[in-house]
């Protein structure tokens, strides 16, 4: 949907067209009127208002932060920030690199999974932006398919460091959940303090829905997907889709790991294992592999906590290889040639949840909890209500569902079955006739006849 914007004017930018709405605003093409550059210009323009003072405060200082870390950072994996307006002293508008495409998020929605050759180009793209903003000492914290952008020539871009802090950053949000659900790590999800890792699992996500089609921790609802993100092991992207090589799929279940510690140490290192899984090599398991140390190729010291870049030189691609990519690639630009008029994010806005969300979330992990606690001590019928009350109000979770069919089916198995006795049956005795009476004496009637037969 478009809207007219003839005379609009954003300092030295005239805007030519209406692109869409994004999470904090309208986004318009304009173009600098003294250089004629275009411009994705993504003006602040909130529709709800702020419950207070410390609220707003946040927000503002959120795009100062956002403005800074963007101007660090040029590179060709992230998209390029030109200018940014004030007004009264708080950010009122981004001008930023205009890219002639669509987002990932779009391409999905064409095409479930993506050619095995497309996602690993743009699993490349991206990885090679992230170990770029880690560089920086950015962690982006909201790596999702919304904000990475394709271009015309297939090239990915990441775009919105909204909700990026830099490492060791003062700036918190206490018990606020930053990110959006479906894509969030589990230390996200627990908010415990986050590191560059937590944008590898972020980006593991959507390596994985870009090849297998599906995202792996989706649920009906808020408090599944976040239950599903800390605890729940993804099945393996080959065994989802048997064209992904299973090398491939062991480097994005490392990216998955649960526990930081066990993923890949830096974008750089995942960039290495996974060109060698592309072209077939056998990577050893990730409990042998060791972390190299990365060195700056100058001599600058890097901040404390910044993860230092190295330029990633690949092995020549194998001719075959090459022209696979670039026939999948030909065949799936092919069919976009008009110009991207929009851009609308209709993914699940970018998640910051309020302290009375993340307690009904708690409370609700706390009473499944509970349940789970009565079925190990096998109390099956107390349990058994418990999930009952718990479904009554989330009628949806299939979480819930789930484990109380287990609780059930251990219940019947731990009643007591019946036992059928034999009934002894006694022994029948034995009739005793009685002995044969002696004959009684014939008397004097039966002589008498015995007489007359005689004669």
């Amino acid at each position: 949907m478009t809207e007219p914007a003839e005379g609009r004017q954003y300092g030295e930018y005239d805007v030519e067209s209406f692109l869409g709405k994004g999470s904090i605003g309208k986004v318009y093409l304009a173009r600098h009127r003294r250089i004629g550059r275009r411009v994705a210009l993504k003006t602040v323009h909130l529709e709800q208002k702020f419950e207070d003072e410390e609220d707003q405060t946040e927000f503002y200082k959120r795009l100062q932060r956002e403005a800074e870390l963007c101007a660090k950072m040029q590179h060709p994996n992230v998209v390029t920030l030109y200018d940014v307006g004030y007004e009264d002293d708080r950010v009122s508008y981004f001008a930023t690199e205009y890219i002639d495409g669509e987002s990932l998020l779009a391409r999905l929605r064409r095409t479930r999974p993506l050619p095995v050759p497309e996602a690993l180009a743009i699993a490349f793209d991206v990885l090679r932006g992230l170990a770029y903003a880690h560089s920086k000492g950015v962690i982006h914290r909201d790596i999702k398919p919304a904000n990475i952008l394709l271009t015309s020539e297939g090239q990915a871009k990441i775009a919105d460091f909204g909700v990026a802090r830099p490492l060791n950053s003062s700036l918190t949000t206490t018990r606020s959940l930053v990110g959006t659900p479906n894509y969030m790590s589990p230390e996200q999800v627990k908010t415990t303090p986050v590191s560059t890792r937590s944008d590898l699992f972020s980006a593991g996500v959507v390596i994985y829905e870009m090849l297998t089609g599906v995202k792996p921790f989706t649920s009906p609802d808020l408090s599944g997907i976040l239950y599903n993100v800390v605890n729940l092991a993804a099945p393996l992207a080959s065994d989802v889709n048997p064209a992904v090589p299973k090398s491939v799929a062991g480097v994005i279940a490392r990216l998955l790991s649960k526990k930081p510690e066990e993923r890949y140490a830096s974008a750089n290192e995942t960039l290495e294992d996974l060109d060698r899984a592309s072209q077939g090599e056998q990577l050893p398991p990730a409990a042998e592999i060791e972390t190299i140390a990365v060195t700056s190729d100058d001599a600058t010291t890097p901040l404390p906590g910044t993860i230092v870049a190295r330029s990633f030189i690949r092995r020549p691609i194998p001719g075959a290889i090459f022209w696979g990519i670039t026939f999948a690639l030909a065949l799936a630009l092919s069919g976009s040639v008009v110009l991207l008029r929009k851009r609308i994010n209709r993914e699940k806005p970018t998640a910051v949840l309020t302290p009375a969300q993340i307690e009904e979330a708690q409370s609700k992990e706390r009473a499944l909890e509970a349940a789970r606690r009565l079925t190990a001590a096998g109390r099956y019928e107390e349990a058994i209500r418990d999930y009952d009350v718990y479904l009554a109000r989330y009628p949806h979770s299939i979480v819930a569902r789930n484990e109380r069919d287990e609780a059930v089916r251990l219940f019947e198995e731990a009643k007591p079955k019946a036992e059928i006795t034999e009934i002894a049956r006694k022994p029948r005795q034995k009739t005793v006739e009685p002995p044969p009476e002696p004959p009684k004496p014939p008397g004097r009637w039966q002589r008498f006849k015995k007489w007359l037969r005689a004669k």
